[in-house]
């Protein structure tokens, strides 16, 4: 007769084997729970600002430190809207006004990165608008945009007040290209 084989620890019947997955399963889903429901109570008790500091975190991890405020004055709608969608796209913070009023409105609630502004508006200019940018202390990237021609000099430092100057109809990725380029000088 052969001798009785003793029970091998190392093998495992498939209820052991459901056992073990069950357990790490369990183990799983409460470690879940709990880190969700910390997460949860942080929110309640810190609330906007909590979620704020993770928005900011993963913002840096994916790209840069924060999007670039630009100001658009057109007294156009279709054009204003149009630029304003394409830029918002691209995760630039837009604000966009009709009216020269309008726009020095925005210029004394918020500090921009970049001003976008038609020359001719129905109740001034964009020179007005950037010359009133720059007397609030604004270094804002300056960007004029008219179907007009311009004259000759406009390319000459100081000139205008803008840094650069583009015909209508513009090439939507040739400015965002002078938005990437430009440092971020506020």
């Amino acid at each position: 007769m052969l001798p009785a084989r003793k029970h091998d620890a190392l093998s495992s019947s498939p209820l052991d084997t459901l056992i073990n997955d069950l357990v790490v399963t369990a183990a799983v889903v409460l470690f879940s729970a709990v880190i969700g429901f910390i997460a949860g109570r942080l929110l309640q008790r810190f609330g906007k600002p909590f979620a704020q500091s993770f928005q900011g975190l993963f913002r840096g991890w994916n790209s840069s430190a924060r999007p670039i405020q630009v100001l658009i004055v057109e007294d156009n709608p279709d054009s204003r809207e149009t630029l304003k969608k394409y830029l918002m796209r691209r995760d630039y913070r837009v604000a966009a006004a009709g009216n020269l009023q309008a726009g020095v409105k925005f210029l004394r609630k918020s500090r921009f990165d970049a001003i976008i502004s038609d020359i001719a508006l129905p109740d001034g200019t964009g020179y007005t608008l950037i010359n009133e940018a720059r007397r609030l202390g604004m270094h804002a990237l300056g960007i004029a945009v008219s179907g007009y021609p311009y004259p000759s000099n406009v390319e000459e430092a100081g000139v205008t007040g803008f840094d650069y100057h583009l015909t209508k109809p513009v090439d939507c990725d040739h400015l965002c290209s002078l938005l990437k380029k430009q440092p971020i000088r506020g």
